[in-house]
């Protein structure tokens, strides 16, 4: 059974789209939430229409409705390493995400979104770390 959008979960001016006739229509978020939006909400932030008409491809404001693995905190990846590979290891990703943002996420405060998550193991790869251990925490939830 396909889970119902629940409206309170749509990111504040998030842009929805009107185009009903668009062949995703039925598996885009943009859709979904303009369809469950409700009545006395005045105003809307939208896709144009006009703009979406003119495109000859593929839509690139299309989000599938389905629910993305999203990682919390790498905390027990870092205290797994020998200090001097975590430290590296370290200084690396605070390149990769900004000093701030890097200890946000390492804390999990901020979550990791599967193309972030792929970015640490990468880096992870590159300081000889084949097999890290898992994230602190998973959820899934819409890649809005």
């Amino acid at each position: 059974m396909e889970e119902k959008l629940d409206p309170t979960t749509i990111p504040h001016l998030y842009a929805l789209c009107l185009n009903r006739e668009c062949p995703k229509a039925g598996t885009c978020l943009r859709q979904l939430a303009e369809q469950c939006i409700p009545d006395h909400v005045a105003f809307w932030q939208i896709v144009s229409p006009k703009h979406l008409a003119a495109l000859e491809k593929d839509c690139p404001y299309y989000r599938s409705n389905k629910k993305v693995r999203y990682a919390q905190g790498f905390i027990n990846i870092l205290d797994s390493l020998p200090n001097k590979q975590m430290q590296a290891v370290s200084l690396n990703l605070i390149r990769y995400f900004n000093q701030r943002t890097y200890y946000r996420v390492r804390k999990g405060e901020r979550p990791l979104s599967p193309a972030e998550q792929r970015a640490v193991l990468n880096i992870l790869k590159q300081h000889g770390v084949d097999k890290p251990k898992e994230f602190d925490a998973y959820f899934e939830a819409y890649n809005w």
